[in-house]
């Protein structure tokens, strides 16, 4: 054998052993392809689930920051439950002044002198208006004329009966000793008795003229009209030259310095009022202090009201007699519920109103999340309300921008109002 065909037939062995490795590999791969390709897809099932559960996360978690990150910011407050509430009545009193007086002469006669005027401030005797004084001046001549002549009678009356009286007595021991007869005696004793009479007729004419002079006296003090109390002028209804009959009024005086608040009240209000006891009252926008005086006893029976007098004390400048006071007082009424600022009320349907409650948000105390809550009003006082519903003693409600929130939505609250840490345990 040559050398050729040696190395062609180690060739063809080589050949021939590369064939039948290569036969062996294709069966391999055949018999455990299905095999490799279910790994495969297992594998890449498997980070594909990996990758979105890590994508979902980091999203979901993008979200809730943002979300937080975004939340409104609104104030609350914690309901309190009550067991009943105050209302608030308010009533109208009529401001009158202390006293008002007609003032006018008690005498007939001729108008002389007026000195004031509608407006005017008077002091308690200041000079009002006068009457002509002429016939009182001739008529104070006549009686001091007529006690002239009384006082001299009296004292001839006196003089006499002293005369008499030693006359008397004289008279009487001559008649013990029969120097005189009984008839003579008689008439100095008799004489004696008559001068006694006439002293006391004297006596009394004095008496008469001088009290004559006295009412004369107070005849021209009436005839001079003083003001009887401090006041004011608000009415002048003559003037002077007017000749008036006794009793008629020249001017009306009302004491604006000391005035007085009449209010008509119901029977059981009426009856919940101490005399004493100071009240407050509006008048003009400004507050007025008053204290109860008296309740009057009847019942206005036009009105069905009972009349309360207060006297008004401090805060009483620059009110005037014919206005108006508004008088409150706070009346208790047995009812559960809750109050709640207005600005937390949102309109609800069926005429009902509403409210946003929190719940936790995930454990945070700065966040939670609404809840709309119905309810009904039963009392506001402007300020407040008084409010019935769904909502639970502790529950903590939105106060204010009700008109940017939705049931559902998250919030934060503001810093001055934390949550409170045990609503938040719970």
């Amino acid at each position: 054998m040559t050398e050729n065909d040696i190395h062609q037939k180690a060739h063809l062995s080589k050949t021939s052993e590369a064939l039948n490795n290569k036969g062996k590999s294709a069966s391999f791969w055949g018999r455990n392809s299905l095999r490799f390709i279910l790994m495969a897809v297992i594998i890449i099932a498997v980070s594909g689930t990996m990758f979105f559960i890590k994508s979902s996360a980091r999203a979901s978690l993008n979200r809730d920051q943002e979300a937080l990150t975004h939340a409104i910011t609104v104030n609350t407050t914690t309901l309190q439950a009550e067991n009943h509430y105050q209302v608030k009545q308010k009533y109208s009193g009529s401001i009158t002044a202390g006293r008002e007086s007609d003032h006018g002469f008690d005498r007939a006669g001729l108008l002389a002198d007026v000195m004031v005027d509608e407006g005017d401030q008077v002091h308690k005797g200041d000079i009002l208006a006068r009457l002509d004084m002429r016939r009182l001046n001739a008529r104070e001549q006549e009686l001091n004329a007529d006690l002239a002549q009384a006082e001299a009678l009296n004292r001839e009356a006196i003089a006499r009966l002293d005369r008499a009286e030693a006359t008397f007595g004289r008279y009487r021991v001559l008649v013990k000793k029969k120097h005189i007869s009984e008839e003579k005696f008689d008439q100095v004793k008799f004489d004696l008795i008559a001068l006694k009479a006439r002293k006391v007729a004297t006596a009394a004419a004095v008496s008469k003229s001088r009290a004559a002079l006295k009412s004369l006296k107070i005849d021209r003090d009436m005839a001079t009209l003083t003001a009887r109390f401090d006041g004011s002028i608000t009415r002048r209804y003559l003037d002077e030259g007017t000749a008036i009959a006794a009793g008629t009024p020249v001017v009306r005086l009302i004491e604006d310095k000391k005035l007085e608040i009449h209010v008509g009240l119901p029977a059981a209000t009426a009856s919940s009022l101490t005399p004493g006891e100071l009240h407050m009252f509006r008048y003009q926008g400004r507050k007025v202090m008053a204290k109860l005086r008296s309740v009057l006893r009847n019942v206005d029976q036009s009105t069905r009201t009972v009349t309360a007098i207060f006297d008004v004390r401090d805060g009483g400048e620059n009110m005037r007699a014919g206005d108006l006071a508004q008088f409150s007082i706070l009346s208790d009424i047995e009812q559960p519920g809750y109050w709640l600022p207005t600005g937390a009320l949102a309109e609800s349907r069926r005429g009902l109103w509403s409210v946003y409650s929190l719940k936790p948000y995930e454990g945070k105390a700065e966040y939670a999340t609404l809840s709309r809550q119905e309810l009904q009003v039963i009392y506001t006082d402007g300020e407040r309300v008084y409010v019935q519903g769904t909502l639970q003693n502790g529950d903590r409600v939105v106060t204010q921008g009700i008109h940017r929130l939705v049931p559902g939505q998250l919030v934060r609250l503001s810093k001055d109002d934390p949550r409170d840490n045990s609503r938040d345990s719970q």
